[in-house]
């Protein structure tokens, strides 16, 4: 069974994901790096070159390809809700809802790399146009608690 991680752009998915990995021995996939790999350009160059949908189409295929992998933890990009379709390429793992302050998740974006859509958007609005389809796609959600604690709370649910 995989573990499936969903959440706004910067809520910890990736990192909880990696902490998983090393410490509950889970395969790791970081779909956003999975996508760059196929594409051989980064995401934020496949948005300026072929647009959101284009991006949407890449995480949808890539999300089929980890339908059969097993064992697996994988940290979806925060997007990956936006396309209902989704919610059925998701067969064979628990979906876990990574739910994260908008204060947290502003401290966690700091320093880093700017997500391209949040160079048009506020955490807030994005937050207000995701939310109904994180609660839609989830099995599971649990507060945000700590890269360590967090893990372990999605390998006691997927166990």
């Amino acid at each position: 069974m995989n573990i499936y991680l969903i959440g706004m752009p910067g809520c910890g998915k990736t990192k909880t994901a990696k902490t998983i990995s090393a410490n509950y021995n889970y395969a790791l996939i970081d779909l956003d790096d999975y996508i760059e790999k196929m594409a051989l350009m980064s995401i934020d160059e496949i948005f300026k070159r072929y647009g959101e949908s284009y991006f949407r189409k890449l995480e949808s295929r890539a999300l089929t390809e980890c339908e059969k992998l097993d064992n697996c933890v994988i940290a979806t990009g925060g997007g990956v809700i936006k396309n209902r379709f989704n919610k059925g390429l998701i067969k064979n793992g628990v979906v876990i809802y990574l739910d994260t302050p908008i204060e947290r998740i502003k401290k966690h974006l700091e320093g880093s790399y700017q997500r391209p859509l949040l160079k048009t958007k506020s955490l807030e609005s994005l937050y207000d146009e995701r939310i109904d389809n994180y609660l839609y796609f989830m099995d599971y959600q649990i507060k945000y608690k700590g890269y360590e604690e967090s893990a372990k709370m999605c390998v006691d649910i997927a166990s």
